[in-house]
């Protein structure tokens, strides 16, 4: 039997829960944005918004999934495994923060031209 206090995954699975709240936000007002001051109808917009509405769904389902499996699961992993987990969310939480500041600028670009 394992020891299921924190360890690596534990910790990365609460980080990656509390990250999903504010991502989750950012994309759907992307979303809402899209839909709201779309001035034409073109393939390029489609493909737009429905990768939005992906971001959206992964940000708002699947980041916190993935955060509770490895909050309450990830005492099994080796050592090993829990530090390449670590390493992993580490740089999609890089990358999210990025995108969430995309997501903000772009936010306030559209708030002032309106």
């Amino acid at each position: 039997m394992g020891n299921p206090g924190m360890n690596w995954a534990g910790f990365v699975g609460a980080i990656l829960v509390l990250a999903a709240l504010p991502g989750a936000v950012f994309a759907g007002l992307q979303v809402a944005l899209l839909l709201g001051h779309r001035k034409h109808r073109s393939a390029k917009v489609a493909v737009v918004t429905a990768y939005r509405f992906i971001l959206l769904f992964a940000r708002l389902i699947l980041l916190p999934l993935v955060g509770g499996i490895f909050f309450y699961q990830g005492w099994r992993l080796d050592p090993l495994l829990q530090f390449g987990v670590f390493l992993l969310a580490a740089g999609y939480l890089g990358e999210l923060a990025v995108s969430m500041v995309y997501d903000y600028r772009a936010w306030q670009n559209r708030k002032h031209i309106s």
